[in-house]
């Protein structure tokens, strides 16, 4: 929290109005005890969570989900569909014999 001095004064002007000055040091006192065991909970559950965490598992899905880019999409549906026909782009070329990468096909630029 980034409170300055003027803003702490005014909360604590507030504080004192509401709480009146025998309960104010009570109630801040309360206020920090609960703020000291959220914050002890809040570490707890991060490292629990951290802890369950499988890291080889976390990696491959973030390879995964590193080929799920349009090109490597494309490149995926591209060859699997070669890869079905037993073509390899071969036969539909002009030039006959010519060799086709999957990937690339000069034809279609």
């Amino acid at each position: 929290m980034n409170i300055g001095w003027t803003e702490f004064l005014v909360i604590a002007m507030i504080g004192l109005i509401v709480f009146g000055p025998e309960r104010l040091p009570e109630m801040s006192a309360q206020f920090a005890r609960f703020i000291k065991s959220m914050r002890t909970k809040a570490s707890e559950a991060t490292a629990e969570l951290t802890g369950s965490v499988d890291t080889k598992a976390v990696t491959d899905l973030a390879k995964d989900l590193r080929g799920l880019t349009p090109r490597g999409l494309t490149t995926t549906a591209v060859t699997s569909v070669v890869g079905l026909n037993g073509k390899s782009g071969q036969g539909n070329s002009p030039a006959g014999s010519a060799k086709v990468n999957p990937v690339f096909d000069p034809d279609a630029t």
